[in-house]
């Protein structure tokens, strides 16, 4: 079974604390690195988009049993 397009989106509630947001993301950290050893092809990709946002993801571009972090905020609209 793949999980090719998996992927947890976080997005903190206002007054949520860096400790309660740090085991949001443990937690999806926890969650997709489970799938992506199951399928043995894909690595995690963390992405923070703005300091309360965040995607947990599988993705082919992480080598298989590694995490990547990456900033990527979005464009001001």
């Amino acid at each position: 079974m793949t999980h090719d397009n998996y992927e947890v989106t976080l997005t903190a509630a206002a007054g949520t604390g860096w400790n309660a947001l740090q085991e949001q993301l443990d937690t999806a950290h926890q969650t997709v690195k489970s799938l992506a050893i199951s399928d043995r092809r894909y690595g995690v990709l963390i992405t923070r988009h703005r300091y309360d946002a965040y995607t947990v993801a599988l993705s082919p571009q992480v080598p298989y049993g590694m995490t990547f972090e990456r900033d990527c905020p979005e464009t001001p609209q």
